[in-house]
């Protein structure tokens, strides 16, 4: 058995990027498997503010969305290779299912799952790969994972806390009345065929289609709903541009509800559309500066009225390296939701890290979000992370956690 470093790109569901120091097996005449992982865990505590309630803080070890991925690759002549992954998310801290009274039990929730991340099969040659399966779409557009060369004009952190990536607290959500909804409703998009091209002069790209998204080909219309079962699609495509200095991302997604066409206001299934956008420039002193634009749109989305939910929101992220150390400062704004006034909110993002090696990192992270008094944002895994005191409209969050991301 052979140990050696294979750089790799995983979303998270985050998506996150993954580097794996995998161990590798020849299976056969022209196979390879081989087998990697993330573990990242942190010690957190966490406030809700402006809030009334009586338990508004808590601190615990919270699990960062760790992974198991079994990959492999069969030579098939010509320049073609035959590729497949099975990811497999857990969580470190805590058991699948904890027993509350004899009898019942809770699940961790959907973070966790044998081949319940980025779980495909595929070809790939000289024309790039397509491959079948579940895939993350667009979620994690413009995140960069420096220690594994994955660029993006986004934040660019080696370590993470799950709860704290405003690339899914703020840009990946859109509040409404008492409520937020998450871009495509599922970090791991199912059903999807995609194709990413290869990378020629710094750009590559992305196209993917996928009939059901959530996965729930069964659904057949909803009360107040027209139903149509063979209506409906998501639609995903993605250029990138990394050279030198600069990086750059535009991406959007169009997503038609299968099997229910919304005919009443906040009713079944809702329709979405969005575009994001950034760009980031690392000067000579290592310092990287970015900027990132998100525009979503859920149709129907405003309680009581046939009005779209719509909302941009910006991002200016900026990171410094030295030595084994990095730096982090992001700012993030989500403005008003159309038709609600003071429906946005802020999130403030410090972070830093140590490199003990490529693969083991540890360090600080702070995160500070703020909901205007009717906006509706919550942090990622919130319902994991936080148990019944995730924030409600006008509650912010403040957090505090040191963590470790080993990859192996």
């Amino acid at each position: 058995m052979n140990k050696k470093i294979i750089a790799s790109a995983i979303a998270l569901g985050l998506t996150l990027p993954a580097v794996s120091h995998a161990y590798d097996f020849n299976v056969g005449s022209g196979s390879e498997l081989s087998i990697s992982g993330l573990f990242a865990v942190g010690a957190k505590n966490a406030e809700v503010t402006n809030t009334t309630r009586d338990v508004k803080a808590e601190t615990r070890i919270d699990d960062n969305t760790s992974r198991l991925i079994f990959a492999g690759k069969t030579d098939l002549g010509d320049g073609y290779k035959a590729i497949f992954r099975i990811e497999s998310r857990f969580t470190a801290d805590t058991r699948p299912y904890t027993p509350l009274v004899p009898g019942t039990t809770i699940t961790t929730g959907s973070a966790t799952g044998w081949a319940d991340g980025d779980t495909w099969v595929g070809l790939t040659g000289g024309f790039g790969s397509a491959y079948f399966g579940k895939s993350t779409l667009y979620y994690s557009d413009t995140f960069a994972a420096p220690n594994v060369g994955l660029n993006g004009p986004g934040e660019s952190y080696r370590i993470w806390d799950a709860n704290g990536l405003a690339t899914f607290n703020l840009l990946s959500e859109v509040g409404t009345k008492g409520a937020n909804f998450t871009t495509l409703g599922i970090t791991r998009s199912q059903n999807v065929l995609r194709y990413d091209s290869p990378n020629v002069s710094g750009f590559d790209g992305s196209l993917a289609y996928t009939k059901n998204a959530s996965g729930d080909e069964n659904h057949f219309g909803c009360a107040g709903c027209a139903p149509d079962y063979e209506s409906g699609g998501t639609w995903y495509g993605r250029v990138r541009f990394n050279d030198g200095p600069w990086n750059a991302s535009l991406s959007f997604f169009d997503t038609k509800v299968q099997g229910a066409v919304v005919t009443a206001p906040f009713v079944g299934p809702l329709d979405k559309t969005g575009y994001r956008a950034g760009v980031a420039y690392t000067f000579p002193f290592n310092l990287k500066v970015g900027a990132v634009y998100d525009n979503t749109v859920v149709k129907n989305g405003i309680p009581g009225v046939a009005e779209d939910a719509k909302r941009s929101v910006f991002s200016i992220p900026m990171t410094y390296m030295w030595d084994k150390n990095a730096a982090y400062v992001t700012y993030t704004r989500a403005g008003n939701t159309s038709n609600l006034d003071n429906s946005g909110a802020t999130q403030l993002n410090l972070g830093y890290d140590y490199a003990f090696a490529k693969n083991t990192f540890v360090g600080v992270f702070v995160t500070k979000l703020k909901n205007d008094t009717s906006g509706s944002y919550t942090p990622f895994l919130s319902g994991t992370s936080l148990g019944a005191t995730a924030p409600k409209t006008g509650e912010g969050f403040r957090q505090i956690s040191i963590d470790v991301n080993y990859w192996f």
